[in-house]
């Protein structure tokens, strides 16, 4: 079974200035979710199925959701003539 060979960002929210994001890492024993608000990792979890990796992140994803983060919106530069 093949699972995460390098650092990877499943998302991230925001909410006023704050950002929290999921991230997946490479651990001895499977893969590492890990659950990271403003740069400060929070919780993680070690995981050996990927499938649990994406219910880990889904989860507590719809949590926030819930609690009113929201994905980053991506601003637009405006080019003015």
């Amino acid at each position: 079974m093949s699972l995460v060979l390098h650092p990877a960002e499943l998302w991230t929210l925001k909410h006023g200035p704050d950002a929290v994001r999921c991230v997946a890492t490479p651990h001895p024993m499977g893969v590492e979710v890990r659950y990271v608000i403003n740069e400060h990792p929070l919780m993680a979890r070690v995981l050996t199925d990927w499938n649990h990796v994406r219910d880990v992140a889904d989860t507590w994803r719809s949590r926030l959701e819930a609690s009113g983060w929201a994905p980053p919106t991506r601003s637009r530069s405006v080019r003015r003539h």
